[in-house]
């Protein structure tokens, strides 16, 4: 697992149906989470994880990107649980398109393992 380090906010992903300015706000919110909750993240056959530590409000602000990640970038499925107390994002690519997931995956810095993650 890496530790992500976002940098200056990159683009979006070409699926994204946001606009430039809520594209670029929603950027930094996540950047500003990861900054915040240090996250590990992987990628294995179609699946990204990102794990968060558990700090005060990340849960909440994790799942507030993660639905409004749902509303544009429908093309994945975006779950956030809570797993031995961390928040967790996963974001699952369809069954017929696993690389639907990469542009999402290349933003977190990701990289790609064969593996599957733990349920």
């Amino acid at each position: 697992m890496q530790t992500p380090d976002l940098g200056e906010p990159p683009s979006l992903p070409l699926a994204c149906d946001l606009g430039l300015q809520d594209g670029q706000a929603r950027l930094l919110r996540w950047q500003a989470l990861h900054h915040y909750a240090a996250p590990t993240v992987e990628l294995h056959d179609g699946e990204l994880e990102v794990r968060y530590q558990p700090m005060l409000g990340a849960y909440e602000e994790l799942a507030a990107l993660a639905n409004a990640e749902q509303q544009c970038c429908s093309f994945v499925k975006w779950s956030v649980a809570e797993v031995a107390g961390r928040p967790v994002l996963r974001a699952i690519a369809p069954p017929t398109a696993p690389e639907a997931v990469e542009p999402i995956a290349a933003l977190f810095k990701a990289t790609r393992s064969s593996s599957k993650l733990p349920p």
